[in-house]
């Protein structure tokens, strides 16, 4: 529970070497030496601290770091009661993606999946049986498909994620797509965090792991699960949530990736009709560099 307060980590982490600055500016210029001392080692520390934690933040996945073909990736959570279906799926179809990552998106009659089934015919779901709403949507049939959830992912009775591997131009590359519940209560999340980096392993090749993780990248629990499944953060920490109101202001919806990847471009998406906003990527595959 302790690392739930990390996600307020850039508030609280500024505030505090902000006011250690001032302390130590203000007891060095009034001769206190010793109480300077105290406040520089306390800022070093939250400093050091910063360091760790953000890291994932700038240790990243290159820009642009393999030569090969690209391919777009959508991933949106769009809320199950989402009354606006036709319109999500307009507005995906208009970003004209290779592979659609779908969160909270049963397969129902009127749902997004189905209307875009005629363009994405291969559609794939966490159990395998149509109920679960984590979905992989491609143009174009997987290689194989792993489906991790062992029982009722919905209720959160099983963990919602799925790996699916495709070829492209004859590189292989697997994509996991999650859906993690929140922090609260305890422990529930970091053991699914857990059972993921368990499952979801990929012995080589590229692979992108990629969903609605409702927690940010510089939690210790997300640095764990990077760590564990040698991935580095794609999507930026681009804020997606929430919508409406002052605007979105966590970076709860990511991308990581490892392998032979390169970003070319990412973007956030519109409200539309959801808590959560989508995100575009563009990235390349094959070719690296050196």
């Amino acid at each position: 529970m302790l690392d739930s307060i990390n996600i307020a980590a850039p508030v609280w982490t500024a505030l505090a070497l902000t006011y250690l600055l001032l302390a130590l500016w203000g007891d060095w210029h009034a001769g206190r030496r010793g109480r300077a001392a105290m406040s520089a080692l306390l800022a070093a520390g939250y400093l050091g601290f910063a360091l760790l934690i953000f890291r994932p933040l700038w240790d990243g996945v290159d820009p642009v770091a393999a030569g090969g073909e690209s391919f777009r990736l959508v991933s949106f959570n769009i809320n199950k009661e989402n009354p606006e279906q036709r319109e999500v799926a307009r507005w995906i179809e208009a970003q004209s993606p290779d592979f659609i990552i779908l969160l909270e998106a049963r397969d129902r009659t009127g749902s997004v999946s189905r209307m875009l089934k005629a363009r994405y015919p291969y559609q794939y779901d966490c159990r395998g049986d149509g109920y679960c709403s984590t979905l992989i949507l491609s143009r174009t049939p997987a290689l194989d498909v792993t489906h991790h959830a062992r029982g009722d992912a919905e209720n959160r009775k099983a963990i919602s994620a799925l790996t699916a591997r495709f070829d492209r131009e004859g590189r292989e590359i697997a994509i996991t797509a999650a859906h993690m519940p929140r922090p609260w209560p305890m422990g529930r999340q970091a053991s699914r965090l857990r059972e993921l980096a368990a499952v979801a392993t990929e012995p080589s090749g590229s692979q992108i792991v990629v969903g609605d993780f409702n927690n940010v990248p510089w939690t210790f629990a997300m640095n764990r699960l990077a760590v564990d499944l040698d991935i580095r953060l794609m999507s930026r920490a681009l804020a997606t949530w929430p919508t409406g109101g002052p605007g979105a202001v966590l970076p709860i919806d990511n991308i990581y990736g490892r392998g032979c990847l390169g970003l070319v471009d990412l973007s956030r998406g519109p409200e539309i009709w959801s808590d959560h906003h989508p995100l575009v990527m563009t990235a390349r595959i094959g070719g690296c560099d050196g």
